[in-house]
């Protein structure tokens, strides 16, 4: 929901478009990659104490979405301006002067302001601008408590003071209390029935509550009041989008276009033409309606939030991201559209810039599941960091997550975890042994064996030659003897000769 906050000047309203719809995103099963549906959340209902910025001393005004917190200082929630009717003197001087200081948004001015403004109170306690402004001031503070003060003062002094009803209803919204909020406007209502845009932000809380018929009701009686306004006939388009009645939608939208000068050009009616067609089927005449949209108005949220889900729900990626950037730009405070930024970087192969989105989700929402969720996803079925997986999945648990769910998830997760180690390890040797064999292809090969050769005899020494054996002297033949006397020789043959013989 979305609001405009009012610095003033003077009392008289000035008549403004609310803030379009902030989107919320719901994850996919944790089995599938997530893509998440961006659905329209409810219009707004009242003027948000955080999100306009415009001048102090002209009518016109650029408006911001709600719920943002902005980090610099000088974008801060800015309120919105309206011109001083007729300065009188001192007083008018010192209010328009901390006017110009909280235009700024600028915490240090801001207290500034409530400086000048504080002795105001006493010396013209029948002024309800004076507690109005100082209650701007406190909620450029964060004070909401003094905030509300001021601005419960504001409608004592002046019940008619619309913008002070609105900025009530916008504190209550802020919270969540949207029947807080309502009652803050139908105070409002009751003591300025002519205030359209008090009727218009009723409208939008009606259908924040999904009281269709009495959104309806005041959406009639309101161009009762004015039947030129062209945010009731977008506020009426919604409520029978919301409620399925295209055809009704359609009727509204052109019945505007008839009625209101330079309908055709307003960025809302264009949006909810997109949204028309997107129900009925025609996703090319949504997408060409939200394109016009953003012709008009580059920061239509609507728009930007129709057109990104189209894309998300289509894996387009690539044209997601620069719009969920502008609506995360334009809306700091929104943790759905943080997660579906994450959902698109994700997709995009941006892990580090994906974790970085969702745990922003989770700063602005430290209870939100789904964050943690996607984060689960993100983890185990990409960056296949299982043990972190495993812990993402019982913080889903924690925070409202299926516990059976939750059970089986982890069981799938470990079994991919063991999966994954057996095929690292298989790798990690099929490596190995690859650089096995290269290492021992591209080894030098060893030296070939020299042929066995047999070994050559070493020379014989050189030997002096023998000595000739000297020749044996000559030995006369000794002689036989001679028989001694008396004796007889041996006859050959005789019976003594080995050759026998006898006789």
């Amino acid at each position: 929901m979305s609001f405009l906050l009012w610095l003033v000047l003077g009392c008289g309203p000035k008549e403004v478009g609310p803030a379009a719809p902030a989107s919320a995103s719901t994850a996919p099963p944790p089995s599938a990659a997530p893509a998440p549906s961006t659905q329209a959340a409810p219009p707004p209902s009242a003027p948000a104490p955080s999100s306009v910025a415009a001048s102090a001393t002209t009518d016109s005004a650029s408006t911001e979405p709600t719920g943002a917190a902005p980090s610099d200082p000088a974008a801060a929630t800015n309120p919105q301006g309206a011109a001083w009717d007729e300065p009188t003197g001192g007083a008018d001087k010192q209010l328009s002067d901390a006017v110009a200081m909280l235009t700024t948004g600028d915490a240090a001015r801001a207290r500034g302001a409530i400086e000048m403004l504080k002795p105001l109170t006493s010396q013209y306690p029948d002024r309800a601008e004076i507690p109005y402004n100082i209650g701007v001031a406190h909620n450029i503070l964060g004070d909401d408590t003094e905030a509300r003060r001021s601005w419960l003062r504001a409608t004592e002094i002046d019940p008619t003071f619309a913008r002070a009803w609105l900025n009530l209803a916008a504190l209550s919204a802020k919270k969540g209390q949207y029947d807080a909020a309502l009652a803050s406007l139908q105070a409002g209502i009751r003591q300025n029935p002519k205030d359209v845009e008090l009727r218009v932000a009723a409208v939008a809380t009606h259908r924040q509550l999904r009281r269709y018929s009495e959104a309806v009701s005041e959406a009639k009686s309101a161009l009762k009041v004015n039947s030129k306004a062209i945010e009731v006939y977008n506020q009426l388009a919604l409520v029978y989008i919301d409620t399925g009645q295209t055809d009704l939608a359609k009727f509204m939208c052109y019945k505007a276009m008839e009625a209101v000068e330079g309908a055709d050009q307003n960025a809302q009616l264009q949006s909810n033409f997109g949204q028309i067609y997107l129900k009925d089927g025609y996703p090319g005449d949504a997408i060409a309606a939200f394109r016009r949209a953003l012709d008009i108005d580059p920061n239509q949220l609507s728009s930007l939030q129709f057109l990104a889900g189209y894309y998300l729900d289509n894996r387009n990626y690539s044209d997601a991201i620069p719009l969920l950037e502008r609506i995360v730009g334009l809306v700091p405070e929104a943790g759905g559209a943080r997660t579906n930024l994450g959902i698109a970087y994700r997709g995009d192969g941006r892990f580090e810039d994906a974790i970085k989105a969702y745990n922003e989700a989770l700063r602005l929402d430290p209870g939100a599941a789904e964050p943690h969720r996607n984060l689960a996803v993100l983890y185990s079925d990409y960056m296949k960091a299982y043990d972190a997986a495993v812990n993402e999945v019982e913080a889903w648990r924690r925070y409202g997550g299926n516990s059976a769910e939750a059970d089986t998830w982890i069981a799938q997760i470990r079994k991919d975890q063991e999966k994954a180690e057996k095929k690292r390890k298989k790798e990690e040797d099929a490596r190995r042994k690859q650089a096995e064999e290269e290492a021992a292809k591209s080894a030098p090969p060893p030296p070939e064996p020299a042929p066995e050769v047999a070994p050559t005899p070493a020379p014989a020494p050189e030997l002096a030659p023998a000595p000739e054996p000297a020749p044996a002297p000559e030995v006369e033949p000794t002689p036989a003897p001679s028989p001694a006397p008396g004796e007889s020789s041996p006859a050959p043959g005789g019976s003594d000769s080995p050759w026998g013989g006898g006789q």
